[in-house]
Formats: C-alpha cells, structure tokens, sequence
C-alpha cells in the first residue's frame, strides 16, 4: 500500500490518498509536486509506513519557489 500526502503551509490538515499500485502512486505525488500554491508545502511519497520520496516547496522573502526534491534511500 503506497500513501501520498499533501501538507500546505503551516496547517495541520494534511491532504492523503492511498493507493495499490506504485504507477498510479508515482503518477499522483508528481501531479501534486508540480501545484501551485501561496504557502511552502511538502509532498511525501510512502510506501506503509517507509517515506520513499519527499518534494518540498519554500517561498523566500522575495516570493520566488524554492523547490527541493529529496530522495530517501
């Protein structure tokens, strides 16, 4: 079972969809790594309870996207 998470800002709700298949999983965490939104956000890829990938988007001062792509081995 695959999980694939969403948290925008500093919110404490945190957008989750499951998933059987790994494809369909990969397929969901990139659509959700290239949205846009005004707050940093974080995008975790897991597989149970093992975080296989994990995509996070920071906004400096001047409003520019930092994007992170962090891949955990």
């Amino acid at each position: 079972m695959y999980s694939v998470m969403i948290r925008i800002g500093d919110a404490r709700k945190i957008k989750r969809k499951t998933f059987e298949n790994s494809d369909d999983a990969e397929a969901y965490f990139s659509k959700l790594c290239e949205r846009r939104t005004d707050y940093p956000a974080t995008v975790v890829l897991a597989e149970r309870i093992l975080v296989r990938k994990k995509f996070r988007i920071d906004k400096n001062h001047k409003g520019e996207r930092i994007i992170i792509d962090e891949e955990i081995a």
